[in-house]
């Protein structure tokens, strides 16, 4: 699959390619004798080049590309009906029919597994799997886009006006939504053409570096111009080009069997005896075959479903087999046979169209022309049949010429694919153009059409995989069968063989898994109370789901007893530790409160969840377990408040809430790097204090006076390892889970529970809030501020819960097997899911004296103390004051979908990250 990003068989479109065919089809006279192909049996390459292969993969990821730019019309084959355009037209067609052909124009979506290019169910099945896989992101796309609703961009028709004028506000949304998704869906197209498929043509997939040809970057600065290259002044791709992008000679084995037989089925009793005008005919006799609506098409024997999708599975296992194959290499004799038809019919048209030769072309490029035949090929066969064709390199014509050429030798880096010289040069010099031109990929390519969170969504990062993109389309595409660390979705333009060839030079291979995908557990969706209760009440059938320490903590093992949390609880809870932790959330909420606060405008504003709930915990789990946090009083500390805070928060998702598959590699990544950078240190640290008795490096120093929390951690850890715990146990089997588990589930209770006082329905208690919250703190009081608190969460409530299955079950009617995952959703653990099993009314009603049992999902059972007096101290600092929402974007609390939005609306993640608050 790897080099083909660019190119496939076209059996109807005047594609060209293999070694000898372009050399020996030279004259008009001969093309009667070149019109017949091989036989049925007789599927070999051509010359002593055949079945020359490379590492890269088959053809059908450059496909794309080659038909984005050529749709040949198939009455004039003078005309070109595609742009000169990067514009995913095989999957959007290329006309406004085609185009409204694939749409279901509901909420901006595609037909389900749809593409509007015909051509390419005549291609083998791994391009057609490709179109469909920007079908599903496009799709994914557009169901984001619609719940984040960015600045009001998509709401939903309120249905107030007339049937007509909501109709027309339907359609409306409908086509804004259609055309973000694919400017997003497009630009992640571009970036994939831009750093994947290019790094591979020049070999820095085999190098550490995260350099790169994007001309989006600042091109042209270092050539001299002042400004830089132009951008988005439009683009033209000559008629040469059509016959630069006709790379048959990289066709795999595999795809040669695979168009034999689709033409030995297409011609029947006339496969023998093909040539152009018999190819032509049973072609245009195929494509009236083919179902009007691209959503009935099928393709290599597979069948939609009833919901008009195909089986993961099939698809799966014909991408899997693609990537696996080795693509043929370029250079002369290494064209099928099968593609003779096609390559005359590229010799001819070059000819009919007079395009310039290759020592003409090669010099418009600045490339030095050919003086003699050898300097074309080396190879004495190459070279003496195109001196017996053309007499002089100066009369070789550009098609022959640039099949003929010798392929350029392998360099790490600079020669991946190993294109010959003239290709080389110029597709590179097209890949930077086709963008630099484009206004949608340059300077109109940016957050205010694509949405913050949708240039962020097609957007690379290179610190993933050096800018590489492609693990995006196919975690999409396929979440159930791709692990969020395969191989052959993160570097599927290679095969595997050699990627841990590569990977393993370059020291990353133990980063990535290498079997075959294939199905793995699914997502059991919970939607009733009384299914929730079953699921969350059972701790040993359904499990808090997590993969383990290891990927975090490295090559060093744990001991068997390093994760027993009752070790830290026995150690947490003794003495007066109640008043020591209320007092210090009071004094820490208010101190918060007054630090973060800003006066705008005459009124008091705080980011409420941002700077007073995140970080309040972070306070404690610093003091708690002694790690380096940089304050006022500690200026010496590694890590600012928000920094630990996100450490912590990266942590936990990374081992308990990382349920997005193509965010898993990046969040994994990150989370061992920080990890790694709070472990040292934390492990120093216990080292000093089990040994020298001392609180460590980075860290404040104990003060008892002032807060008797001060010395907690010190303490800890030395009963820790009086407990018989070395340095590395309590660092990695307590203090680090422990934290991490700590700071972001209990700051992400609390924030949904003022979030929930803020909306109207929650409003209704707002004055009875604001009294307990103001009067001396007693039993009573502070038993009604847990109950609000807690009922706020409940109904505000988090996306859902996940719990893995350990044993065979049935829940809500469906069976569930063991390793399956259950997501419970926010209404069903809130007790008022679709009006099954109980709750109703009562479920729906803040109840401030509700039973304890209606909020499992709040806190350990052996730490829940802690979280009620930290909650019931935030939730009296917060609502003395009467807060309200800022107005607009700043003062919501943002959902999506399995998590929440960053405070620019740019990245999902999964715990609240900000909202904006004001007082007078």
């Amino acid at each position: 699959m790897g080099r083909a990003w660019l190119t496939c068989a076209e059996p109807h479109d005047a594609q060209a390619g293999r070694r000898g065919h372009a050399v020996r089809a030279h004259r008009q006279a001969r093309q009667e004798e070149h019109g017949r192909a091989a036989g049925p049996r007789d599927g070999v390459r051509v010359g002593h080049g055949a079945g020359r292969v490379q590492e890269e993969p088959q053809q059908c990821v450059e496909h794309p590309v080659v038909l984005d730019l050529f749709w040949t019309n198939s009455k004039d084959g003078n005309t070109n009906d595609s742009s000169s355009y990067l514009d995913l037209s095989p999957l959007y067609g290329n006309s406004k029919e085609a185009l409204d052909s694939i749409r279901t124009f509901e909420h901006g979506k595609l037909k389900p597994d749809t593409f509007a290019d015909r051509r390419l169910l005549g291609n083998p099945p791994g391009v057609c799997i490709l179109l469909i896989m920007f079908n599903r992101f496009h799709n994914h796309v557009a169901e984001q886009l619609a719940a984040i609703n960015d600045n009001n961009r998509f709401a939903r028709p309120s249905g107030q006006g007339t049937a007509e004028e909501t109709a027309k506000a339907w359609a409306r949304r409908d086509e804004e939504l259609f055309q973000t998704a694919r400017l997003i869906t497009s630009g992640l197209y571009i970036n994939i053409t831009l750093v994947d498929y290019v790094r591979n043509i020049i070999n820095l997939n085999r190098v550490d570096t995260e350099w790169t040809l994007d001309p989006r970057q600042e091109m042209g600065v270092s050539a001299g111009t002042a400004k830089g290259s132009e951008s988005g002044v439009g683009n033209a791709v000559s008629a040469e080009f059509n016959l630069c992008y006709r790379w048959h000679s990289c066709i795999s084995q595999m795809d040669d069997q695979w168009i034999q037989d689709f033409y030995s089925h297409l011609l029947g009793d006339d496969y023998g005896e093909m040539n152009l005008q018999v190819l032509m005919a049973a072609v245009k006799k195929f494509e009236a075959s083919m179902h009007p609506d691209p959503g009935r098409r099928e393709f290599d024997n597979m069948r939609r479903g009833p919901d008009g999708r195909f089986d993961d599975d099939d698809l799966v296992q014909r991408l899997a087999t693609a990537i696996e194959q080795p693509g043929g290499a370029f250079g002369a004799r290494n064209v099928p046979r099968i593609m003779k038809p096609v390559e005359m019919l590229g010799i001819i048209r070059g000819r009919r169209w007079n395009l310039a030769g290759l020592n003409e072309f090669r010099k418009h490029f600045g490339l030095k022309a050919y003086a003699t035949f050898e300097d074309i090929n080396s190879d004495p066969e190459v070279a003496d049949a195109l001196r017996n064709l053309y007499q002089h390199p100066d009369h070789v014509e550009l098609y022959p010429g640039i099949v003929a050429e010798e392929g350029k030798t392998p360099m790490v880096p600079g020669v991946g694919i190993a294109p010959t010289y003239t290709i080389s040069r110029v597709v590179l010099s097209d890949a930077v153009s086709l963008v630099r031109g484009d206004r949608h990929y340059t300077t109109d390519y940016h957050a205010g059409y694509l949405t913050q969170w949708g240039f962020n969504e097609a957007n690379y990062d290179f610190k993933t995989n050096h800018g590489c993109v492609f693990y995006k389309l196919f975690l999409r595409a396929f979440p159930d069968h791709f692990r969020p660390d395969s191989v052959y979705a993160h570097y599927p333009m290679v095969i595997p063989p050699e990627n841990r060839k590569i990977l393993t030079t370059l020291k990353r291979a133990d980063r990535f898994s290498w079997e075959r995908p294939q199905r793995r557990a699914r997502v059991v969706r919970v939607s009733s109370p009384a299914a929730a209760r079953q699921v969350l009440g059972d701790d040993q059938r359904y499990r808090v789901a997590w993969t383990g320490l290891e990927p975090l903590v490295g090559h060093a093992r744990l001991s068997a007893d390093a994760l027993d949390p009752a070790r830290l609880d026995v150690l947490l809870f003794k003495g007066e530790w109640r008043a020591s932790i209320k007092a210090f959330y009071a004094a820490t909420a208010e101190r918060l409160f007054a630090d973060k606060t800003h006066r705008l405008n005459g009124r008091q504003q705080v980011d409420v969840v941002r700077d007073v709930g995140n970080l309040a915990h972070t306070h404690f789990a610093a003091r708690l377990f002694n790690l380096p946090l940089k304050t006022r009083e500690n200026p010496k500390g590694v890590f600012a408040e928000q920094e630990l805070y996100a450490a912590l928060a990266t942590i936990f998702a990374a081992l308990f809430r990382d349920l997005d598959p193509m965010r898993s590699f990046p969040l994994r990544a990150r989370a061992k790097e920080l990890a790694s950078q709070l472990g040292s240190i934390v492990e120093t640290n216990v080292k000093l204090a089990t040994t020298l008795g001392v609180g460590g490096l980075f860290t404040a120093k104990p003060n008892k006076a002032k807060d008797d929390l001060s010395a907690y951690g010190v303490h800890l850890v030395k009963g820790l390892a009086k407990g018989g715990l070395k340095a590395h146990d309590i660092t990695w089997g307590q203090v680090i889970p422990a934290a991490a588990a700590l700071v972001p589930t209990e700051a992400q209770v609390f924030a949904e529970a003022v979030d929930y006082y803020l909306t109207p329905a929650g409003q209704r208690h707002a004055d009875e809030l604001h009294r307990l919250a103001a009067s001396t703190p007693s039993a009573e009081t502070d038993a009604l501020l847990l109950g609000y608190a807690l009922e706020g969460a409940r109904l505000g409530g988090p996306p859902g819960v996940y719990r893995e299955a350990t044993a065979v079950d049935s829940v809500d009617g469906a069976a569930v097997q063991a390793g399956d995952g259950v997501w419970v959703t926010t209404a069903a653990a809130a007790g008022h899911g679709h009006g099954h099993g109980q709750g109703g009314d009562d479920a729906a009603r803040v109840d401030p004296r509700r039973a304890m049992d209606a909020y499992p999902w709040f806190g350990a059972e052996s730490r829940r103390e802690v979280s009620e007096l930290a909650l019931v101290e935030l939730f009296r600092a917060a609502f003395r004051r009467r807060l309200r929402r800022v107005p607009g974007a700043q003062g919501e609390l943002k959902r999506v979908p399995g998590g929440y939005l960053t405070e620019d609306w740019g990245d999902e993640v999964p715990f609240p990250a900000a909202m904006k608050v004001i007082w007078e």
